[in-house]
């Protein structure tokens, strides 16, 4: 898959993609990605189209029953405009059919949800591949929130913002939130986000988290989300590894095995093995010229 840009309205981003695992997320994403300017009208998808666009593994009964779980959760998916006098709440699709034998699906976008994904005045705007390919949905979401601001190169957060639409557990600590999603996301967006750099926020009385402010390299108002092959897509990804100041070494190492698709600790031995070997070599060497004396 390569060149598939997804790109939608701005108000999209506030919506929490609660309970969302990775591969629902994606499906979601492979149909925003198909629905760009197509109106209201019903659209039919194959499930070989989507299987392509949203890098599924599943087949047959185990991929519908990805899609069921997907719309099961769309429909919990409420938009909600409030003009100060009426609160409206709506789904993004008013029809989603799944037929077996034929291995079709056909989706209708809400009149109401058109704006989203129609004539677009503002826009987030991004590659389906770029999005696929990461594994955390933590990840995943900033993702998404950071493209908004793409030529800005600074998105904040208040703490009940990033939980909210993070979709944090409210059981989780500050020390788990930096473990289990500050973490995978300085991985895996280090290597797309140029100089990504996550700073904490503090106020009040103890020096409180109350935030965090993302920055990175705004990227240029001409720049494209087109893939540049894959030779030139991995080097880029892993200079923007190797020159960012903010990742410990075993970040670095970590987010160059998820690039290059190795097992996590891979890249860390091999490291570790040329190590020992160099000063394995340099004792020899150093017992050599004892010797000679």
């Amino acid at each position: 898959m390569r060149n598939e840009i997804v790109k939608y309205e701005n108000r999209l981003n506030l919506i929490p993609l609660r309970r969302f695992n990775s591969r629902e997320m994606n499906l979601f994403l492979a149909i925003v990605q198909q629905v760009h300017d197509k109106g209201t009208t019903d659209l039919t998808f194959t499930f070989n189209q989507l299987r392509f666009l949203s890098q599924a593994k599943q087949h047959g009964s185990d991929f519908v029953a990805d899609l069921e779980k997907t719309y099961d959760k769309l429909l919990k998916l409420n938009a909600r405009t409030d003009d100060g006098n009426r609160i409206v709440r709506f789904v993004a699709f008013t029809r989603y059919e799944i037929i077996r034998d034929k291995e079709v699906i056909n989706i209708r976008v809400n009149p109401d949800f058109k704006g989203l994904f129609n004539e677009l005045d503002t826009w987030t705007r991004f590659s389906l591949e770029q999005f696929t390919s990461l594994r955390s949905t933590y990840s995943k979401t900033i993702f998404r929130l950071l493209k908004q601001y793409r030529t800005v190169g600074e998105r904040k957060f208040s703490v009940e913002e990033f939980r909210t639409l993070l979709d944090v557990p409210k059981s989780y600590s500050i020390y788990a939130i930096n473990k289990r999603v500050l973490k995978p996301i300085k991985e895996e967006l280090s290597p797309i986000f140029k100089g990504l750099a996550i700073r904490k926020q503090r106020g009040g009385r103890g020096g409180k988290i109350v935030g965090y402010t993302f920055s990175w390299k705004p990227e240029k108002k001409d720049a494209n989300d087109f893939s540049k092959g894959k030779f030139w897509d991995e080097k880029i990804a892993l200079d923007n590894i190797e020159h960012n100041d903010e990742l410990t070494d075993q970040e670095k190492w970590r987010a160059i095995d998820k690039i290059k698709g190795l097992p996590l600790g891979s890249t860390e031995k091999r490291r570790t093995k040329k190590v020992i070997e160099a000063v394995e070599s340099d004792t020899l060497n150093d017992l050599r010229n004892m010797l000679k004396h």
